[in-house]
């Protein structure tokens, strides 16, 4: 049985595995995307390019979790990721979704707008995001001067 407690990046390969199986099954994954796109990336390759970052960010876990200063750290940097990923996927469906339907005036106006607070709460998650990211390379480098400092004492 996996324990999550000692093992918390086992929730990076999970959510992973779940990002796969929504965006196949998902009406996301086959839409028209021309001429969207977040962060100057397209939208199709936007939406499998999270899962695989989850999956590599599990394998650096999987190559550095002896090195690591903090479970703690760990934590931190695995809910800070999964979660802003999981709402980042979801604003870009409702995103999508919305501009999807409707066509008249009022409903042009409300998406506008719509779009531009999906638009900004986005911008702030991927800034939290990188701030969840810096805490793991943070975790790593603590971990490595932990484990030098400890060698040249001994």
């Amino acid at each position: 049985m996996i324990n999550i407690k000692e093992r918390p990046y086992v929730l990076l390969l999970l959510t992973a595995i779940t990002l796969f199986i929504a965006f196949t099954i998902s009406k996301i994954a086959h839409l028209d995307f021309l001429d969207k796109m977040m962060f100057s990336v397209p939208l199709p390759i936007l939406i499998w390019i999270i899962p695989l970052f989850l999956i590599f960010l599990w394998l650096l876990y999987l190559l550095a979790k002896r090195f690591l200063y903090s479970t703690t750290l760990s934590w931190i940097h695995i809910l800070m990721t999964v979660s802003t990923t999981i709402l980042i996927v979801i604003f870009l469906f409702i995103g999508i979704a919305q501009g999807q339907s409707g066509s008249d005036i009022y409903t042009q106006t409300s998406s506008t707008n719509r779009q531009d607070l999906i638009g900004n709460a986005t911008q702030i998650l991927f800034l939290i995001f990188v701030c969840g990211q810096i805490t793991y390379l943070a975790n790593v480098i603590l971990g490595l001067f932990k484990k030098s400092s400890g060698q040249i004492s001994a």
